[in-house]
């Protein structure tokens, strides 16, 4: 588990514990189902990771500070909780981008870069809607999941882009721990 998780710095436990904690809660569940999908399901799988953070919240907001998954705490609470700030994404937090309702909420002070981060996905979920493929023009290239090496993954953010992925080892470590629960 230390190799897959290593870390010799305070920083790096950090970043090694919220990994663990992701792939336990939703990381190593969702490649599991995709890749069982894409050996047995009969159609292209597209995998992605969403991987833009919200921007800061609003000056409105005012003593307010971002909560667990996403939440929002409000008034002296907000202090008292102590909730350290979120790693990069939070789960769910590609739910707006996707559906296109940036401009509704208005808790964060949205960029441009979020903006364009919203129309990319929004038009790769259309085009899949439409098609069972998410791409099309002047988006870039979405392979489909094939095979156990080399899976592609989408990386959505600003610069939106295809990469090998990179926590098979990991997943593949939390499959041979749940097989003997």
């Amino acid at each position: 588990m230390l190799k897959l998780y290593p870390a010799k710095t305070d920083e790096e436990v950090a970043q090694a514990a919220t990994d663990l904690a992701s792939d336990r809660f939703i990381g190593y569940s969702t490649w599991r189902w995709s890749d069982m999908q894409a050996k047995t399901g009969g159609k292209p799988v597209y995998r992605y990771l969403y991987a833009r953070p919200r921007p800061a919240m609003t000056a409105a907001m005012g003593d307010a500070a971002p909560g667990l998954a996403g939440g929002v705490v409000k008034g002296g609470n907000a202090s008292a909780m102590k909730i350290a700030p979120a790693r990069g994404a939070v789960h769910s937090a590609e739910i707006e981008y996707a559906m296109g309702n940036l401009p509704l909420n208005k808790v964060y002070a949205w960029t441009p870069d979020d903006y364009k981060v919203s129309e990319v996905m929004q038009n790769y979920f259309a085009n899949f809607i439409k098609t069972a493929n998410p791409n099309g023009p002047g988006l870039p290239k979405w392979s489909a999941v094939s095979g156990d090496k080399g899976v592609e993954v989408m990386q959505i953010d600003v610069n939106t882009r295809a990469e090998t992925e990179k926590n098979r080892a990991r997943y593949l470590f939390l499959d041979q721990v749940s097989a003997k629960q």
